[in-house]
């Protein structure tokens, strides 16, 4: 695919109805399409190659300008998600629920703020790997639930060494 202006349709202009004026050509000619869609996305400090079969996405008929909307863009993050084989939206709210917790003491538990939880809820933000993998461990792991208490947590939690052997 020949590299393409991409434009990000505004607030405003996902909720008009096609076709709509393209801002490449100003024809009246944007209308949604499916596509096959390549593109690199940095995540975690790392850049990946991420492929959309089948992209939904408004393509301008007449000079194939392609306006990315938010439901476009979430089709790529949902992509990436999945390749990286992050935890969806979904499995983050439903595992948040199925404990009992509000978005907000789960932030606490995990140390971030209720927002970015949200987002991570919401699907409007990628979760890193690390943070990923805290969330896999706490929602799978009664007995990290129990030590990870946010503001009430052992101050001495992983700094006192096992009197014992370390499994390696």
């Amino acid at each position: 695919m020949p590299e393409q202006q991409l434009q990000t349709a505004t607030d405003s202009t996902r909720q008009r109805p096609f076709p709509w004026h393209c801002p490449k050509c100003r024809k009246n000619e944007v209308r949604p399409a499916i596509i096959s869609y390549r593109c690199d996305m940095a995540h975690d400090g790392q850049l990946y190659s991420v492929t959309v079969p089948e992209l939904t996405v408004p393509r301008c008929g007449h000079c194939g300008e392609l306006l990315f909307n938010y439901p476009a863009e979430e089709q790529i993050r949902n992509a990436l998600r999945g390749q990286l084989r992050l935890l969806t939206p979904d499995e983050i709210r439903a595992a948040r629920t199925a404990l009992g917790l509000s978005q907000k003491e789960l932030a606490g538990r995990l140390g971030v703020v209720e927002t970015t939880i949200t987002r991570w809820e919401t699907g409007d933000q990628i979760q890193p790997r690390a943070m990923d993998n805290l969330l896999r461990v706490f929602f799978a792991l009664p007995e990290v639930r129990s030590v990870l208490l946010g503001a009430n947590q052992d101050p001495h939690l992983g700094t006192v060494a096992f009197s014992g052997q370390v499994a390696r």
